[in-house]
């Protein structure tokens, strides 16, 4: 029996003891088989080094452990002083900025594939409400929004939530605050939720982006990808107003998006 105590068995080791990457390890620990871990697991999430801590509870909010998630909303409120605060554990490729929540909302995604009960539905809100309260503050990439659009009533109870997130993103983003990391793509990922509850405030949003970053293909190319869920005129406006930039690859992003829409 491995070691419960052992924060390298318990984060890198399969069932039979072999090395394996922390993902793999998440993956099959959603069929079951790794309940053994939790009390370790748990114990090493309060207790271990700041790196260990952070993916003691990536592992057990990935399997819908209430424990990760409690863990999570409490970085999450109090994000001045997370364990890895004065020293980042990990951080993501191309800005080298602290990736932890990013990480964290990751791992949020991933627990949609354990095993569903209303329990594990109201955890997800509010770990999702918690990370979207320092939205303006941190990197999360994509990952906060495709966790938010998996389900449409989660998408809804945290309406309010995400557009506060979009406001205080916004309002940085106007004072040309640098945070080290592109927040106004990270503002157009919101969109991917938020079109499909409330198209005419994403049209809104959107439009705000499109004004100020007129040129970065990259965020137009993320306001196409979002828009191409809804159904109303418009969305649909802003996808043939982006067709007539000459970019490429937004031009090709657009269509996709409108033909997407004319099979929804």
């Amino acid at each position: 029996m491995q070691s419960l105590n052992n924060p390298e068995q318990l984060l890198f080791t399969d069932c039979e003891g072999n090395q394996a990457q922390l993902q793999d390890i998440i993956d099959d620990g959603l069929d079951g088989g790794y309940e053994y871990r939790i009390p370790g697991l748990i114990n090493l999430l309060n207790s271990g080094e700041p790196y260990h801590q952070l993916l003691a509870a990536v592992m057990l909010t990935s399997w819908g452990h209430p424990a990760g998630f409690q863990k999570l909303i409490d970085w999450a409120s109090n994000s001045q002083s997370v364990p890895w605060q004065a020293a980042p554990v990990v951080y993501e490729r191309i800005s080298q900025t602290d990736s932890a929540f990013e990480m964290l909302a990751d791992a949020v995604n991933t627990s949609y594939y354990a095993d569903e009960n209303q329990n594990i539905q109201q955890w997800q809100i509010k770990a999702i409400k918690a990370l979207l309260g320092i939205y303006h503050q941190y990197y999360f990439g994509r990952s906060l929004a495709l966790a938010i659009v998996r389900k449409k009533e989660i998408a809804q109870a945290v309406k309010s939530e995400i557009i506060a997130a979009m406001e205080a993103s916004l309002k940085i983003l106007q004072e040309h605050t640098s945070l080290g990391f592109d927040l106004a793509f990270q503002v157009a990922c919101l969109l991917i939720p938020l079109t499909r509850i409330d198209e005419n405030v994403a049209a809104n949003y959107a439009n705000q982006l499109i004004s100020s970053y007129s040129h970065k293909e990259r965020i137009l190319r993320e306001i196409a990808n979002a828009l191409g869920d809804g159904k109303e005129k418009a969305t649909l406006a802003i996808l043939e107003h982006l067709k007539t930039l000459k970019m490429p690859a937004l031009i090709r992003d657009t269509e996709n998006a409108i033909a997407r829409r004319s099979r929804n």
